[in-house]
């Protein structure tokens, strides 16, 4: 069957039609326009026919998407006063969707106008991580700039010669740029049925002992290379056993290295206990039951959640 769709447009009276060949579609999409639910595919219809139904459906939605991203763009930029409230219900989108598809058409979350070095500082912030050039070019092209390899460049060396970002050597001699100063923690797994620290067990006690001696460990293992650890990180000491719990804090001075052939494990990184953080965690430690993470393994980024109690608890 072949269902002939009309619309009219306006006082002129502008008429268009469209031919659709499902009825149920067509019925379908009748009933989305007037807001109706209840629209059922026909029992009769055949394998191929409910592909083909899915297929067409599964395009027009898309299409209607992009239409509706674009409606959302100029409604943003019509009334830049409005709430962006109203525009995230109206759309049923979450506000973090909302900033996406913004953001993706060059519309930034505050509404001001950026530059491209706070456009790309910004972008390496959020994602916490690194970035190198074809990265950045991909971050400014969805901001709305049009550059290229060696225009990426150019602006990375001028961002670490203002101090925005800073250089390492990055793999196959590409250079990874950062933001400086933008210290991380982590949370770095002791078990004391495994581990041992400066030839004893890894224990707590231990461990908080050591915190306020001059013998206290200088390097600390790790199990893989933690491309993102660098000097004025944290270590958050979690003990496995007898509690689980976050009862010490180290801070990191050096970038993970390879350890000494034959080692336990692959990597060493240089990190002092914090004698005063150590001590206050010692008397009042951030338990499991109240971590976020509540399989702690290896040494990974520390929760968000995690770390607001973790300085509470050390009085940072």
């Amino acid at each position: 069957m072949v269902a002939r769709l009309e619309a009219t447009y306006g006082d002129d009276g502008e008429r268009e039609h469209a031919v659709e060949n499902s009825d149920a579609l067509a019925r379908a999409l009748v009933a989305a326009v007037r807001g109706e639910r209840g629209a059922q595919p026909s029992a009769e219809a055949k394998s191929v026919e409910l592909l083909r139904d899915i297929a067409r459906t599964s395009r027009l939605i898309q299409h209607l998407e992009e239409w509706r991203e674009l409606v959302i763009v100029q409604a943003d930029e019509l009334d830049a006063d409005a709430s962006r409230v109203n525009l995230g219900v109206a759309a049923g989108m979450s506000p973090s969707k909302l900033y996406r598809i913004l953001e993706k058409h060059g519309r930034p979350k505050n509404r001001t106008s950026l530059t491209r070095l706070e456009i790309v500082e910004s972008a390496i912030t959020a994602e916490r991580g690194e970035w190198d050039p074809a990265r950045v070019i991909e971050t400014l092209e969805t901001h709305g700039f049009v550059t290229d390899d060696k225009g990426a460049r150019s602006l990375l060396r001028d961002l670490n010669r203002d101090k925005a970002l800073e250089r390492k050597p990055g793999v196959g001699g590409r250079a990874i740029y950062r933001v400086p100063g933008a210290s991380r923690s982590w949370l770095y797994v002791l078990d004391p049925k495994l581990d041992t620290v400066e030839g004893g067990p890894s224990t707590s006690a231990r461990v908080s002992k050591l915190a306020g001696e001059d013998t206290a460990p200088g390097h600390w293992w790790l199990g893989r290379k933690l491309k993102e650890m660098r000097p004025g990180d944290r270590l958050w000491m979690y003990f496995a056993a007898p509690e689980r719990k976050i009862a010490a804090m180290a801070e990191v001075s050096s970038e993970p290295y390879p350890a000494p052939a034959g080692s336990g494990k692959p990597y060493l990184v240089n990190a002092t206990l914090h004698a005063k953080a150590t001590e206050a965690l010692r008397k009042n430690p951030v338990r499991l039951e109240a971590m976020a993470n509540q399989h702690p393994q290896g040494c990974v980024r520390l929760a968000d959640a995690d770390l607001a109690l973790v300085l509470k608890h050390a009085g940072l």
